[in-house]
C-alpha cells in the first residue's frame, strides 16, 4: 500500500487547519445571524449552539462509518465534503431570510405561545446548520483515515491539534480583524472561497496520490465493533469529559466575562483561549504516544488531573479581578497589549484543564484500537460520545448547574465529579498498584475537602474592570475603592451575574450586569427619568408605549399618567427582574400599575415577532459595543422598529458619550437620521437622546405645562430639577433635525445588522483621560452642529399675554442656568409680544 509522502503529509495538515479556520469562522458568523432572527436570550443562544454540536458529532459517526467501504477515495470523499460545506454556506443567508418569513407568521398567527416558539426555533435551526455541520464533522474521521496506522493515536492527535488550531485561528481572525473589516456577508464569501480552494487542492491530491486504502472484497472486511465490558467504560468517559469540558467553558465564560466584558471581543478571547488548550492537548498526545504506551493508564491520569486542576484553581478565581487591574494598569492605552495581557491571564485559567482535555480524544480511539482499516469509525464512534456529552453539559451548566446552585458551586461541583470519576477509573482499571491508588485517592478527597470552604470576594467579583480600571488606577486601586460600598444581594441566573450594590451609607444604590453599572439612583436618574417621559411629552396622545430595557423600572415611573393606554416593558434578563424591588422606592412601585406589562424576552425579537403598532417605543441600553444590545443600535433595527410605529410614532434612543469616538457618534447620528429624518437631541450629564420620527413633530408648550402639573409626572420631574417647560429646554435641549443631518452628513458610513460598526469599537484599556477626552470632543462636535439653544415651541398660548408670559417663563429659565443671552433673547420676545 502506497504511503503519503512528506510534503503531501504537511499540504494535508494545512488544507486540515484551514478546514477547522473556516469552520469556526462560520459558526461566529451563523450565531451571529440566527440571534437577529430568534433573538439573544440563553434558550436561543443554547440551542443554536446545541444544534451545531449535534450536527458535527453526526456527521462524524456517520462519515466515519463510510470510510470503512473499501472503495472510498478519502482524498475525493475529503475534497467533496468541503465544497459541500462551501455549497450549503452559500446557501445559508438566502435560506435564512426564508426560514425568517415563515418563522415570523407562524409566531404571528399564533402568539403568546413559548412552547410553540421555541419548536419552531429548534426546527429551523436543525434545517439551518445541521446540514453544514454534519459535513463538518465527517472530514475528521476521513482524514484520521487516511493517516491510519496500527496504533494510530498519535496520528489522531496530531489531526485533532492542526484542526483545533485552524478552529483557534478562525476564531480571533472572525471576531478580531475578518467582521469588523469586511461584514458578515464578505467574511462569509471568504470562507466559502477558502472552503473551495480546499477542495481543489485535496481533490489534485487525490488524482495525484492512489488511495492508500486497498480494493478488498466486501465479505473481507473485518467487522470491529467496541466490546462493552472493555470499552464501555471509555466511551462513557469519554462522553463525559465532553460534559465536563463544555460546562467548564460555559462556566468559565460566565466568569471570564465579568473581567472581560459582555464584548465581541471577550467572547472570541475565550474560545480561542479553550481551543488552544484543546489543540494543545492533541499535539502533546501526539508527542508522547509510541506503540507500547499503556493509553488506560494516561487515560486514567488526564481525567484525574482535569477534575483536581480545576478543584484547586476554581476558589482563587476573584483574585483575577486584581490580575485584570494589572493588565489594564502596565497596557496603559495600548490596546493590542491588553488584549495580549488578557488573552494569556484568560489562558492560565482554561489552558490546564483544556490540554488534558484535548489529549484525552486521541486516547480514547487509542484504547478503542479499532485497527487501520476501521480507524474511521472508531474516530466516529469516540467523537460521537464526545460531542453528545458535550452538547448536554453546556445545557446542563448554563439551565440548570449556575440558577440552582451558583457559579462557584457548580464549577467546584463538576470537578468533584470529574475527579471522582478519575478515581474510579483508577480503581476500575487498576493502573497503578494498590498504595499508589489509595494514596492518590486520599489525596484527592483532602484537597476537595480543604478547597470546598473557600469562598469568593464578591467585590473583586462584580467590580467591572474592563470597564472601571482608569478609575481604580486614579483612586488609589480597586481594593481602596471597593472598601466604601457593600453587596446587598448577588443573581447567578442562566444568562447574566446581577448584583445590587449600596454605598455605606445607604444614600447610593445601583446594579452591574456582569460587573457593569446598568442603572441606579445616582447620577444616571435624570437620564433614566427622560428617556422616558421626554418622547411621552413630544406626543399629544401617547396610547401605546414600549419601553426596551427594564432597568432600575425609574423610567416607567410616572409614565402611565400620560395619557396612555398600556406601556409594555420588555426585558431580556430575568435576573435584573429580580433585582427591581430594591429599586421599588426610587421608580415608584411602577411595576404595580395596571397599566404596564412587563415582558421578559428579547426586545428586537419582540418587534420582529409581533404585529402590535406603538406611538411611542423608547430604547433604554445604552452601549452600541455591548453583544446583545448592539443590535438595538443598527439601521436594520431602526427600520424594524419604524414599522411598528403609528404614523406620528417617536422613537426615542439613548446614546453615551464617554465610550464612543467622534467619529462612531457621527455614525451613529448617520444611521438614525436615515430611518428618522425628524430628530430632536436632549443632553444630561455624559449622555444624550435621540428623539426620532419619520414625519414632522414639535413640543407644545401648553401640553408640556399642562402634564407637568400632573402629581406623578410633577413630583419625578422635580427630582431632577425641572418644574417648568423652560427648565427642560434651557437644561437638555441641544439641536434640531438641522444640526443632526449636518452631523451625520460627516460620516461616510452607517452602523447595519451586515457592519456591526458600533459593536465592535470597544477599547477598554483607555485612561480617565482619554474617555474624557471623547466626552469633550464628542460635546464639542454637538455644540459645533447645533445654530440655535433653544427648542421651537408650538401653542405658546391662545392669546398674546399668555404667549407673553410663556416667553417670560422661559426667560427666567434660561436665567436659572446661566444662559442669559438666551433669556435676554426671550425676554425681549415677550416686550415684543406685549407690544403688539
Amino acid at each position: 500500500m502506497p504511503e503519503l509522502s512528506s510534503s503531501r503529509k504537511k499540504l494535508i495538515y494545512i488544507l486540515f487547519a484551514l478546514s477547522g479556520f473556516c469552520a469556526l469562522v462560520y459558526e461566529v458568523l451563523w450565531s451571529k445571524y440566527l440571534s437577529l432572527t430568534f433573538g439573544n436570550t440563553m434558550w436561543a443562544v443554547s440551542i443554536v449552539t446545541a444544534t451545531f454540536m449535534a450536527g458535527l458529532a453526526l456527521g462524524s459517526f456517520l462519515l466515519g462509518r463510510y470510510t470503512v467501504h473499501p472503495r472510498v477515495n478519502l482524498l475525493r470523499t475529503y475534497a467533496v465534503l468541503e465544497v459541500g460545506i462551501a455549497v450549503t454556506a452559500l446557501l445559508f443567508p438566502p435560506t435564512l431570510r426564508l426560514v425568517e418569513t415563515i418563522y415570523i407568521f407562524w409566531a404571528q398567527v399564533l402568539p403568546g405561545l413559548p412552547l410553540l416558539t421555541q419548536s419552531l426555533h429548534l426546527f429551523f435551526c436543525a434545517i439551518l446548520l445541521l446540514p453544514p455541520a454534519i459535513l463538518m464533522g465527517g472530514t475528521f474521521p476521513v482524514m484520521c483515515r487516511l493517516f491510519a496506522r496500527r496504533k494510530c493515536g498519535g496520528q489522531i492527535g496530531r489531526l485533532y491539534a492542526m484542526n483545533t488550531l485552524g478552529a483557534t485561528l478562525g476564531t480571533l481572525a472572525a471576531g478580531f480583524w475578518l467582521i469588523p473589516a469586511l461584514g458578515l456577508s464578505w467574511t462569509g464569501y471568504l470562507a466559502v472561497a477558502l472552503n473551495l480552494a480546499i477542495a481543489e487542492a485535496a481533490y489534485l491530491l487525490a488524482r495525484k496520490q492512489p488511495d492508500p486504502t486497498p480494493v478488498l472484497p466486501t465479505t473481507s472486511l473485518p467487522s470491529w465493533q467496541p466490546r462493552a465490558a472493555h470499552h464501555r467504560p471509555i466511551l462513557v468517559g469519554i462522553a463525559l469529559i465532553g460534559l465536563f469540558s463544555l460546562a467548564y467553558e460555559v462556566l468559565w465564560t460566565r466568569v471570564l466575562l465579568l473581567f472581560l466584558g459582555n464584548t465581541v471581543y471577550a467572547f472570541s478571547m475565550m474560545l480561542s483561549a479553550f481551543l488552544v488548550g484543546i489543540s494543545l492537548g492533541g499535539a502533546l498526545y501526539a508527542r508522547l504516544a509510541r506503540p507500547d504506551m499503556n493509553e488506560k493508564r494516561l487515560f486514567c491520569l488526564l481525567t484525574l488531573c482535569m477534575g483536581l486542576t480545576v478543584t484547586v484553581m476554581a476558589p482563587f478565581y476573584d483574585q483575577l479581578a486584581l490580575a485584570f487591574q494589572w493588565a489594564h494598569d502596565v497596557s496603559a492605552e495600548r490596546w493590542w497589549l491588553l488584549s495580549f495581557l488578557s488573552f494569556l491571564i484568560t489562558f492560565g485559567i482554561v489552558g490546564p484543564p483544556t490540554i488534558l482535555s484535548g489529549a484525552l480524544l486521541p486516547a480514547a480511539v487509542a484504547i478503542l484500537d479499532p485497527g487501520k482499516r476501521q480507524t474511521g469509525a472508531g474516530v466516529g464512534l469516540v467523537v460521537l460520545h464526545n460531542t453528545l456529552g458535550a452538547v448536554l453539559g453546556s445545557l446542563a451548566a448554563g439551565f440548570f448547574l449556575v440558577p440552582a446552585l451558583g457559579l462557584l458551586e457548580s464549577i467546584q461541583a463538576l470537578a468533584l465529579l470529574n475527579t471522582a470519576f478519575g478515581l474510579y477509573l483508577i480503581f476500575r482499571f487498576r493502573p497503578f498498584p494498590a498504595l499508589v491508588r489509595w494514596g492518590t485517592a486520599a489525596t484527592a478527597v483532602l484537597a476537595g475537602i480543604l478547597l470546598q470552604t473557600l469562598t469568593w470576594d464578591t467585590k473583586l467579583m462584580n467590580s467591572g474592570v474592563y470597564c472601571y480600571a482608569p478609575k481604580y488606577l486614579a483612586m488609589g486601586g480597586i481594593k481602596e475603592v471597593l472598601k466604601d460600598e457593600r453587596i446587598l444581594e448577588v443573581i447567578e441566573g442562566r444568562g447574566t451575574t446581577v448584583a445590587v450594590h449600596e454605598s455605606l451609607d445607604g444614600n447610593h444604590r445601583f446594579f452591574t450586569v456582569n460587573g457593569k453599572t446598568d442603572g441606579g439612583t445616582g447620577r444616571d436618574m435624570s437620564t433614566q427619568v427622560l428617556v422616558g417621559h421626554l418622547p411621552l411629552l413630544a406626543h399629544p396622545q401617547p396610547h401605546e408605549v414600549l419601553v426596551i430595557g427594564l432597568g432600575t423600572g425609574v423610567t416607567l415611573r410616572g409614565l402611565a399618567q400620560h395619557p396612555t393606554r398600556n406601556i409594555d416593558c420588555v426585558e431580556i434578563s430575568p435576573e435584573v427582574v429580580q433585582v427591581e424591588p430594591y429599586f421599588r422606592e426610587a421608580n415608584g412601585h411602577a411595576l404595580n400599575n395596571p397599566k404596564i406589562d412587563l415582558i421578559v424576552q428579547d426586545g428586537r425579537h419582540l418587534l420582529l415577532t409581533q404585529k402590535k403598532i406603538y406611538d411611542i417605543i423608547i430604547s433604554e441600553p445604552s452601549n452600541p459595543w455591548q453583544v446583545g444590545n448592539a443590535s438595538l443600535f443598527t439601521h436594520d433595527f431602526y427600520r424594524l422598529a419604524a414599522s411598528r410605529l403609528a404614523p406620528e410614532g417617536i422613537f426615542c434612543q439613548w446614546i453615551g458619550l464617554y465610550d464612543i469616538t467622534p467619529d462612531n457618534l457621527r455614525l451613529a447620528f448617520r444611521t438614525f437620521v436615515d430611518i428618522f429624518p425628524h430628530v430632536q437631541v436632549f443632553q444630561t450629564g455624559a449622555d444624550i437622546i435621540l428623539l426620532g420620527a419619520q414625519g414632522d413633530f414639535s413640543f407644545d408648550y401648553q401640553l408640556l405645562a399642562d402634564r407637568l402639573t400632573l402629581p406623578e409626572i410633577g413630583k419625578v420631574m422635580a427630582e431632577i430639577d425641572i418644574r417648568a417647560p423652560g427648565d427642560l429646554i434651557a437644561r437638555h435641549y441641544l439641536f434640531g433635525s438641522d444640526a443632526a443631518h449636518r452631523l451625520a452628513a460627516a460620516a461616510d458610513r452607517m452602523n447595519t445588522d451586515d457592519r456591526p460598526i458600533l459593536e465592535f469599537s470597544a477599547r477598554f484599556n483607555l485612561g480617565e483621560q482619554v474617555l474624557g477626552l471623547h466626552q469633550r470632543n464628542n460635546m464639542n462636535a454637538l455644540l459645533a452642529a447645533r445654530q440655535k439653544a433653544w427648542l421651537p415651541l408650538s401653542n405658546l398660548g391662545d392669546t398674546a399675554a399668555e404667549a407673553a408670559e410663556a416667553m417670560r417663563e422661559l426667560g427666567k429659565s434660561f436665567a436659572r442656568a446661566g444662559m442669559e443671552n438666551e433669556a435676554a433673547h426671550f425676554m425681549r420676545r415677550a416686550a415684543e409680544i406685549e407690544g403688539s
